[in-house]
């Protein structure tokens, strides 16, 4: 990953001994090059498996909301990833330093609109998904099949 010295690993854990799976957590600056850190933390824990390319989309896609709708985009921001695999399932968090509005579905896809689709896809592609927020910042999690 080549985000910068401020992204924080916090577990790095390839959880395959015994056929554990350990979840990975990564806590990155609130910029638009930490996107692509997360897409590759799903790419490497997921490898070449069928719900790698749905995960490292709607990683990025929870991700860019958390940059520009939250406060994570905001000079000092940060963005928390972690990804839970099981052997049925991934598990998506994204916790972001909460923002003005909640994550809401577009109100409708017109096919023009260039952005406005990210939870829309996650709606689309994921099992079930959720927002949880506090005074401190916000949640939102998907799970995907395996």
């Amino acid at each position: 990953m080549m985000i910068s010295s401020e992204s924080v690993i916090v577990n790095r854990h390839q959880g395959r001994q015994y056929g554990a799976h350990r979840p990975e957590f990564l806590v990155l600056p609130g910029v638009p090059e930490s996107v692509a850190a997360a897409r590759e933390l799903a790419r490497e824990l997921l490898g070449d498996t069928p719900a790698a390319a749905t995960v490292m989309l709607l990683v990025s896609e929870l991700v860019t909301n958390a940059i520009v709708h939250s406060r994570s985009g905001e000079p000092g921001g940060t963005v928390t990833v972690a990804l839970c695999p099981t052997a049925g399932a991934v598990l998506i968090q994204v916790r972001d330093d909460g923002g003005a509005s909640q994550p809401r579905l577009a109100a409708t896809a017109d096919g023009q609109a260039e952005h406005g689709y990210g939870l829309l896809l996650v709606d689309t592609l994921a099992d079930n998904w959720a927002t949880i927020s506090s005074p401190d910042g916000r949640l939102t999690w998907c799970k995907v099949s395996r």
